[in-house]
């Protein structure tokens, strides 16, 4: 009886498509106390995400990602709560420093303006809050692995309200710049998210004496007495990149 021919073999590119093909989404866990990386973990799993890695902080997810092929982590997912904005910045700069392209979804206890801007300056590809239905955040890591970006419903009002406003002034007469210094505009873009005067010195590699004196003179060349105001002003003026 004549033998069957054995099959061709399959090419690396075949082998390699057929693995991705069955493999579950990678994800990292940032920030999350103990009790809810758990709660993830099972949660996502059955949705065939597997938890690969679970940091504390991002000191424990600079020294994952350096010992990590870059095509192991499908998307990071960022738990922020009580005071982001400095996670943002750290979480930022270990990604930039280890050169990592990993897609990153942000879930916060709310969606305020500086908040939302913030993730959106380190890149993050999706945000959402932490009362969302879990399905959304399934379906903000599946949009963020394909490199497409998923809004919370309030986090996207905010950016619409944001776009509608500044539509609504194109037509008006628009005000003349306020004439601020380059290192201003620095301080002023940190401000606005959210940083202290201390967290922006340690930023710039300048004291703190010398943020508060930039920041007398912002405020006083501004016309604004707070943060809050400060924010609005810059946004309107186009001080400030969001």
């Amino acid at each position: 009886m004549p033998q069957e021919p054995d099959p061709a073999p399959l090419s690396g590119d075949s082998v390699l498509e057929r693995l991705e093909a069955h493999r579950s989404v990678n994800v990292c866990l940032v920030g999350c106390k103990y009790i809810m990386q758990e709660a993830l973990r099972s949660f996502l799993a059955g949705r065939e995400i597997a938890v690969i890695h679970a940091s504390a902080d991002e000191e424990d997810l600079a020294a994952f990602l350096c010992d990590v092929r870059l095509d192991a982590c499908d998307a990071i997912i960022l738990v922020v709560t009580g005071a982001p904005f400095g996670t943002f910045h750290r979480v930022g700069e270990v990604l930039s420093q280890n050169g990592h392209a990993v897609p990153l979804v942000v879930l916060a206890d709310q969606a305020n303006r500086g908040e939302v801007y913030a993730a959106l300056r380190i890149g993050a590809k999706a945000y959402l809050t932490l009362d969302a239905d879990p399905e959304q955040l399934v379906m903000a890591i599946d949009m963020a692995k394909r490199d497409k970006v998923y809004l919370a419903p309030d986090a996207a009002e905010l950016l619409v309200n944001d776009i509608s406003h500044t539509s609504e002034r194109a037509g008006e007469v628009r005000l003349p710049k306020t004439a601020i210094s380059k290192r201003e505009t620095e301080v002023v873009q940190l401000l606005c998210e959210g940083l202290s005067s201390k967290e922006i010195a340690r930023h710039l590699h300048i004291s703190a004496k010398t943020v508060e004196n930039h920041r007398y003179n912002i405020y006083r060349k501004c016309e604004v007495d707070c943060v809050a105001a400060l924010m609005r002003h810059a946004i309107q003026q186009g001080l400030v990149s969001v």
